[in-house]
């Protein structure tokens, strides 16, 4: 985990919308996706749902047992 891919995850569960927080980050919306699957990767968790044109946090995204050990 690095702080790239916090900042990311922060952005992101802010604006719950990857091209935004992606512009927010200035970076592209691949390197932001991919930033978060890494994170999810290693915390073993799903962040993020998304849907058709919606994104959500999960439960785990929005636990703080979770974001503690971010």
């Amino acid at each position: 985990m690095n702080i790239v891919q916090l900042e990311y995850f922060l952005a992101a569960s802010r604006t719950l919308n990857f091209t935004r927080a992606a512009e927010e980050c200035f970076t592209s919306r691949q390197n932001l996706s991919r930033a978060i699957r890494d994170l999810e990767r290693e915390l073993g968790v799903s962040l993020f749902n998304q849907g058709k044109g919606s994104l959500a946090l999960t439960v785990e995204g929005r636990s703080e047992e979770h974001t503690s050990e971010l």
